[in-house]
């Protein structure tokens, strides 16, 4: 009978799922090494884009290439959606002109990017599966 129970508690171990994953950013097209990237992770549309301070996850990776590869790990699976900003002068704010067009790149997760307004939850919402989960993003300025 111990061994019964052992083998059974040995199925469950391979066949559980995961409880957290890793997300994976591959970021593009970043037009030069100035600055920082700053990303946000959001579970919920109520905050996001604008209030990082209540994003389940927020990263600050330094830009050294045109392509980086960021990795967030430890995230519950589930929904999320990803915003990031290619914070050039590193102010840590995203610098507009004068008519409030973004001067520094941004993006958001499925390439969610509108022209005159901020990404809606809704377009850049993906669902976080498994172990790992890797995304392939492009920075638009």
């Amino acid at each position: 009978m111990m061994i019964l129970s052992h083998y059974i508690l040995l199925l469950f171990t391979f066949f559980t799922q995961p409880s957290n994953s890793t997300l994976e950013l591959e970021i593009s097209e970043f037009r030069n090494t100035n600055g920082h990237v700053l990303i946000s992770v959001f579970n919920s549309a109520n905050d996001f884009p604008d209030q990082e301070e209540k994003a389940i996850a927020n990263k600050k990776v330094k830009v050294t290439d045109k392509t980086h590869v960021i990795t967030i790990e430890d995230l519950p699976q589930g929904e999320y959606a990803v915003v990031f900003l290619h914070d050039e002068n590193d102010n840590e704010e995203m610098d507009t002109n004068f008519v409030g067009a973004p001067e520094e790149g941004y993006g958001a997760s499925n390439d969610a990017v509108n022209t005159f307004s901020a990404p809606k939850y809704k377009e850049a919402k993906f669902l976080l599966q498994g172990e790992k989960k890797t995304l392939k993003l492009k920075i638009f300025y």
